[in-house]
């Protein structure tokens, strides 16, 4: 692990990350995805399908929300009481699913839950729609129903712009329920679109507003093209099974719901969430992440003084598929379980 120094990209090169990457997630969804596509990474159809394999012992729960939604509750490991919780919380377009493998482990000494957001795996989105007050108060509403206490809680990329909006407005719930914070992969601020004319970023919020266009979110580019739209979020030299398994589980993703949880993200601003914030938070970033790149967890630690900051050489957005060992050990230091 060490801190880069490397200069942030200028202006163009955020433009075309920024497009690329809502490009990428909201019209790159895996539905479709042609035979010599998965060939180009060694992994075939069946083998992609296969992966991965849920936690023995995983059970599942549907909370009710106010609006008339439910999110899909997943809880494994050792039982509540008897060990630390942790909570992990997925970025846009993927699911529970995505932690797997870091539950398998982090279930031997934790006790862990994990949950699909609305609109995303098998929860349902309530009438109040997708923004990110709205999943601020879905989570607060698990925490508080499932009655869990004393946590540590992992938000990745959209999940962490989450829980800064759950510190924002539900500060009572963090302090009474919460121990430890980390915010990976992700941001305080726009994603990525910060440098972009405001005039741009409306049209790109207004044309994944568009339904017409939702309802195609989950076309796919045949061969590379479509291949390139998911290997972009990972960094160096990434297992084939980790590309077609995000494939998989962004294939899933309804698409009208896709662009609808993306808008909410191109205005995102969390400077004014960590104000009086108290609890100990770690900040985890890849130096390959294009989509949330090292300046925006450098950012985030600008604007909490207790915040350590971890940069991990050589992964992209997808640290807890790219490193997962190190992942579940910053997981453990956060809630004071001694690595075996």
């Amino acid at each position: 692990m060490s801190e880069t120094n490397k200069s942030s990209l200028g202006a163009p090169g955020l433009i075309g990350i920024a497009l690329g990457a809502v490009t990428a997630v909201a019209l790159g969804a895996a539905k479709g995805v042609a035979v010599n596509d998965r060939r180009r990474t060694g992994v075939s159809k069946s083998q992609a399908r296969r992966l991965p394999v849920e936690p023995g012992g995983t059970k599942h729960q549907k909370v009710r929300m106010v609006d008339g939604g439910s999110i899909n509750v997943l809880t494994s490991g050792l039982d509540v009481g008897k060990a630390p919780t942790v909570v992990l919380l997925h970025g846009v377009t993927l699911t529970s699913r995505v932690w797997f493998r870091a539950m398998a482990d982090l279930g031997t000494d934790h006790h862990v839950v994990a949950i699909d957001w609305r609109g995303h795996g098998l929860s349902v989105a309530g009438s109040d729609g997708f923004g990110l007050d709205v999943l601020a108060r879905d989570l607060a509403s698990v925490l508080e129903q499932l009655d869990v206490r004393n946590c540590v809680i992992v938000g990745h990329s959209m999940g962490g712009m989450a829980l800064m909006q759950l510190c924002a407005d539900q500060r009572a719930v963090v302090q009474e329920r919460v121990k430890g914070l980390m915010f990976l992969s992700t941001a305080a601020g726009e994603v990525g679109l910060a440098t972009i004319p405001s005039a741009l970023r409306g049209a790109v919020r207004g044309v994944l507003s568009q339904r017409p266009l939702a309802k195609r979110a989950s076309w796919t580019l045949p061969g590379d093209a479509g291949y390139s739209m998911v290997r972009v979020t990972f960094g160096e030299k990434p297992d084939p099974t980790w590309v077609e398994e995000a494939r998989d589980i962004v294939g899933e993703m309804d698409p009208e719901a896709t662009a609808a949880s993306f808008v909410p993200l191109l205005s995102h601003d969390a400077a004014k969430a960590f104000v009086g914030l108290t609890v100990p938070v770690t900040v985890v970033v890849g130096t390959k992440d294009r989509l949330t790149p090292p300046a925006q967890a450098r950012r985030i630690v600008g604007l909490i003084k207790q915040a350590k900051l971890v940069v991990l050489d050589g992964p992209g957005h997808m640290v807890m598929l790219e490193r997962q060992t190190e992942f579940v050990e910053l997981v453990r230091a956060l809630t004071g379980v001694a690595s075996g």
